[in-house]
């Protein structure tokens, strides 16, 4: 089970690593920005330096129109494929 996805930067801080940069961006696995809580652990577990949440969230839906993927942008919760409504909550684990 994938918990989270993303891209991620580490900078030398100090005599140990850190995690300088995170993200969701991940348009195979379209993780919701709340995955952060399991980033979070797995970094912390590998005693890695971390900011306090995603330092660029990207926002993900499937239109339930015409079941294509989406990034949201500036709040603008159109799909860009059929124009239809897309749902304010995360929905990329459903068909509908």
């Amino acid at each position: 089970m994938v918990l989270s996805a993303g891209e991620i930067s580490f900078t030398r801080d100090a005599d140990r690593w850190a995690v300088s940069e995170v993200s969701n961006q991940s348009t195979g696995y379209c993780p919701d920005v709340i995955s952060w809580s399991a980033v979070a652990r797995a970094l912390d577990e590998a005693e890695l330096g971390r900011p306090s949440g995603f330092t660029h969230e990207v926002v993900f839906r499937r239109c339930p129109n015409c079941q294509e993927h989406n990034i949201v942008r500036e709040d603008d919760f159109v799909c860009v494929f059929c124009d239809g409504d897309l749902p304010a909550t995360w929905n990329m684990d459903s068909t509908a």
